[in-house]
């Protein structure tokens, strides 16, 4: 990767093949047969330690948004906040989102039917590089806090990045290799 501010090289990264794509997903989806049986109270509180653990590197956070995608510097800040805002969304509401529901069924005085959410295995996430770091981990996020592993593949001038927001999901407990990050070209990954 290059800076755009000066075209200084940043980052080698290596570049994903279709194997290796196929290998996260299946390391995902064995890794997701467990992590849906995680508590969702124990999910929570990993949503409540990654909102702290991101408040914890926002310089350093900010410091990589500026240097990999140009931003500003109030950009930068506002992007880590954002994630940071959502994780602990997450952390606090998982258990009424996911919560079985009652409902009425066809014959409302006879017959109920109840809601019952489940994961639906690995989700993928492919996003730009103008937000980084909020578009890489948002959607993933909610997803894995719903019991789904995740797959994303970042644009490639931002994996460091990206690579960085998977070290500290880790680092707040989230199992490794629940969330897989490929590199390449959009139309061959």
């Amino acid at each position: 990767t290059f800076s755009p501010l000066d075209g200084s090289p940043l980052a080698d990264i290596p570049l994903s093949t279709t194997t290796d794509v196929e290998a996260a997903f299946a390391r995902a989806r064995q890794v997701q047969q467990t992590w849906a049986r995680t508590s969702v109270r124990e999910r929570s509180a990993m949503m409540l330690r990654f909102h702290d653990i991101l408040l914890d590197h926002i310089d350093e956070l900010c410091d990589l948004l500026c240097i990999e995608s140009g931003k500003a510097r109030k950009d930068a800040f506002e992007e880590v906040v954002h994630l940071a805002l959502t994780a602990r969304y997450l952390g606090r509401t998982l258990g009424r989102h996911l919560a079985s529901e009652r409902r009425l069924g066809v014959l409302p005085v006879a017959t109920s039917v109840r809601v019952n959410r489940v994961p639906e295995g690995v989700v993928a996430v492919i996003s730009p590089w103008n937000y980084p770091l909020t578009m890489v981990f948002c959607d993933g996020l909610a997803a894995l806090g719903a019991g789904n592993t995740v797959v994303s593949k970042p644009d490639s001038q931002t994996v460091p990045t990206a690579l960085r927001g998977l070290e500290l999901l880790e680092a707040a407990g989230f199992p490794a290799d629940a969330w897989q990050i490929v590199t390449g070209p959009g139309p061959v990954i």
